[in-house]
């Protein structure tokens, strides 16, 4: 842990950060894995390469894509456990399960 870290009061905003440039760094395709869509505009923090993963059907919607942690742990952002969500479907997804509780299956190790 670094010494700006013990200063961090919502974790849940710093790992959708890293969560987002983790998916930009993994070049994800910017567009909803649930419905398809994407945003009308490129987000704030897009990278250089944005045009690159943001494919230009289905660019409806007014507000930019929020990334999901599948695992429910803020501060895992392995690409493989994150995933592109417009806001009506990363509701949805959350209503599946119990507030932190993760949609992937842990793997047993033994």
């Amino acid at each position: 842990m670094t010494k700006d870290e013990d200063r961090i009061l919502d974790w849940r905003s710093t790992g959708r950060r890293k969560g987002r440039r983790a998916l930009y760094n993994d070049y994800r395709t910017y567009k909803c894995e649930s419905c398809g869509r994407t945003s009308i505009d490129p987000p704030k923090d897009a990278p250089r390469h944005f045009e690159d993963i943001w494919p230009t059907e289905a660019r409806v919607l007014d507000y930019p894509l929020q990334v999901n942690h599948m695992t429910k742990d803020y501060q895992n952002n392995d690409p493989n456990f994150l995933q592109w969500l417009c806001s009506p479907c990363h509701k949805a997804a959350d209503a599946v399960t119990d507030k932190g509780v993760s949609t992937v299956e842990k793997k047993r190790f033994w």
